[in-house]
């Protein structure tokens, strides 16, 4: 059984370190790729709801998606931040989040120079 499960880790693994180096080190046009939204705003609530944080967001920036939001809601799985060493966000935070097409969310800190850069990108 054991042996099992650490197979099971082993193939995920692989998976996990894929996202974990998209969040950390992509370039602005690589989000507008691999996102369907993506947004820019302040953490307004974060509820863990068993093994997902339910992080929402006071939108300040869409740089990809529907024009005019105002809030948004991302369900992001709790061990994403362990896995990718990224700080879970705490209320206040200003961060960068995206779904793909697959409703595959990420979060991510986001700093204005960085948002300047994705600004810069989308009016190409």
């Amino acid at each position: 059984m054991r042996l099992l499960a650490l197979l099971l880790l082993a193939l995920m693994l692989p998976a996990a370190q894929a996202t974990c180096l998209f969040a950390k080190d992509t370039p602005p046009q690589g989000w507008y790729e691999w996102a369907a939204v993506l947004v820019a705003g302040d953490v307004t609530q974060v509820e863990q709801r068993g093994d997902i944080d339910v992080v929402s967001l006071a939108v300040s920036d869409t740089f990809k998606g529907p024009a005019n939001v105002k809030t948004a809601t991302l369900d992001v799985p709790a061990k994403l931040w362990g896995v990718c060493k990224i700080a879970r966000p705490a209320i206040g935070d200003h961060v960068l989040g995206a779904l793909n097409a697959n409703n595959d969310p990420l979060l991510v800190p986001l700093s204005e120079p960085y948002a300047e850069r994705l600004r810069a990108t989308q009016r190409k």
